[in-house]
């Protein structure tokens, strides 16, 4: 293996036998480059495969009520959530104080 200097990149790392014939090595690295493409196109497809699956909001909403209700600390939460959303607000007055 050889570094190019004047053609290609700086660094890059050529084999000897590619820079013969410019034509060969194109296609020989864009072979190369569809099949390191369909392995991570395959390991995509994995990761996708162990997601659980899309949930509507209405869902994600009925588990968290559900959750609430099963919650010994049921009294700290309502509690957090109105805290909170009294907060908002004060919020909203201290940006548009400050635009």
């Amino acid at each position: 293996m050889e570094e190019r200097s004047g053609a290609g990149q700086v660094g890059e790392v050529v084999d000897a036998a590619d820079s013969a014939d410019p034509a060969d090595s194109v296609e020989a690295q864009l072979d190369r480059l569809q099949r390191e493409s369909e392995q991570r196109r395959a390991e995509l497809r994995a990761i996708a495969a162990e997601l659980p699956e899309a949930r509507s909001r209405r869902q994600v909403v009925a588990t968290m009520a559900r959750d609430a209700r099963v919650n010994a600390d049921v009294g700290d939460i309502v509690t957090r959530a109105f805290r909170k959303l009294a907060r908002a607000p004060r919020a909203i007055g201290r940006r548009l104080r400050r635009s």
